[in-house]
């Protein structure tokens, strides 16, 4: 297939404020423990809307409809004054539209399509987290509307996670699709209603951080740390591949995972996250010339969602970062059974043991290669996949910006869907480049793995 070829023109950029001005009261919001502790980084969202309506979309509605949304999500508009703080001052958030020069499915049928979505994204110059900029100048989000010639839309942002969550992102973005549903159908309008207290009360702040607080000038071993990774993310090369499961191919793997007398009954997420783990630690043996036998150990990094395993469960449109950090290991290779019991036992003991060491300096971020060391994100169930303006859901979810080297052993689950009905997971894989490789010609993966 010939490689798409995509040039994207900025039509408009300007910023959304909230309609209504914030209460001075709500003037500065002090953020929860956990989300003090939170990197302060932006993480990206695509939603990918075929046109299905055959009607061109309505950019005025979209906007005032942005605007009223930050009303009740008046931190998101503010700037952070530190890592603990919020001036809720209604700065706004930049919203750009543009034209794309091809048809929606060029992009998704491209077999690099991972690696082309940074040019459908908010410009970097937008979003520059702090370290490029002054921290009050930082935004919390930034959305661009892309349309392309078939009249398909790709609606991509960049998101702050010290004040999101993939959950909490779901919530903003449903709230916004269902005001513009109201008010282009004059429909009464129903949704979760954002809970910021919820997480405070939960999660008290504890006494302010400062921003520089840490890190100074002069420390030569970090130095030289600094630049032995950078040499290192310069030898290697990450390709970014997405694979399909879908229901019957999830239901075999539930099956075969199954064979382990400690785990009757593993979850969808059990079964399908130790295939992976399974399949891409025998890609990275094969690819090193380690005998599976002196393999040596595994980990998988993932995060668990705190609302429902709170007593009682926090609002599902409870707004911070409530997750936690979830570490399941094994010493040595092993079969798929073996390995989703490893992930059941590390959920059930963050389930029985959730409130400890917290808050917690994330252990997911910014964490250099280590073989055998995976890195999970589970977005699946977030209700990003549900997103609809008016011109349906999208078909696909895409939260991947750019393929870069210190992405490697980075495994991302979304929801999938089509349009013929059959739904299942879609799994992105981040690995370095010979790993893949020997990844796509195992026949036992190929067999439940569509390419997508």
């Amino acid at each position: 297939m010939e490689e798409v070829k995509l040039e994207v023109e900025v039509v408009s950029t300007e910023t959304i404020k909230p309609s209504t001005p914030t209460p001075t009261i709500h003037k500065l919001f002090t953020l929860s423990c956990l989300d003090q502790t939170s990197p302060f980084k932006h993480f990206p969202i695509l939603l990918f809307y075929p046109n299905t309506t055959h009607k061109p979309i309505d950019i005025v509605t979209l906007k005032t409809c942005l605007s009223e949304t930050l009303t009740c999500f008046y931190p998101l508009a503010g700037r952070s004054n530190s890592e603990s703080t919020i001036s809720c001052d209604d700065q706004g958030i930049p919203f750009i539209e543009t034209r794309v020069n091809c048809n929606l499915d060029d992009v998704l049928n491209s077999p690099r399509k991972l690696e082309v979505l940074s040019k459908i994204l908010p410009s970097f110059q937008l979003y520059m987290s702090y370290g490029q900029r002054p921290i009050d100048e930082v935004v919390h989000i930034a959305i661009q509307i892309n349309v392309f010639l078939c009249g398909g839309v790709v609606i991509s942002c960049y998101m702050l996670h010290k004040i999101l969550d993939g959950a909490s992102a779901g919530v903003f973005l449903n709230y916004w699709a269902a005001l513009v549903r109201a008010k282009s159908s004059l429909l009464t309008f129903s949704v979760h209603e954002p809970d910021f207290d919820a997480t405070i009360k939960a999660f008290p702040p504890i006494p302010l951080i400062n921003i520089n607080g840490s890190g100074g000038g002069g420390d030569n071993e970090g130095d030289k740390t600094i630049a032995s990774r950078l040499a290192y993310l310069k030898s290697i090369t990450v390709v970014g591949k997405s694979f399909v499961f879908n229901n019957v191919a999830v239901k075999m793997i539930k099956d075969k995972a199954t064979s382990n007398k400690n785990l009757t009954n593993p979850t969808s997420f059990e079964a399908i996250t130790g295939f992976i783990w399974h399949h891409i630690f025998a890609a990275a043996c094969t690819a090193a010339s380690v005998h599976n036998s002196d393999s040596g150990p595994t980990e998988l990094l993932f995060s668990a969602n705190m609302r429902p395993r709170m007593s009682p469960p926090l609002p599902k449109a409870s707004i911070g970062n409530l997750i936690k950090t979830v570490h399941a290991w094994v010493d040595t290779f092993c079969d798929i059974p073996k390995l989703a019991t490893a992930i059941h036992e590390a959920i059930a003991e963050v389930n029985k043991n959730l409130l400890e060491n917290l808050p917690e300096k994330s252990s997911m971020a910014n964490r250099g290669y280590k073989f055998g060391s995976y890195t999970l994100t589970n977005w699946c169930k977030l209700g990003l996949n549900e997103v609809d303006f008016g011109f349906g859901k999208p078909n696909r979810v895409i939260p991947v910006g750019l393929v870069h080297p210190v992405m490697r052993n980075f495994v991302l689950m979304v929801d999938h869907s089509e349009l013929s009905g059959i739904d299942g997971i879609e799994v992105c894989l981040f690995l370095e480049e010979k790993e893949m490789q020997i990844l796509e010609s195992n026949s036992q993966f190929r067999v439940f793995a569509s390419p997508n």
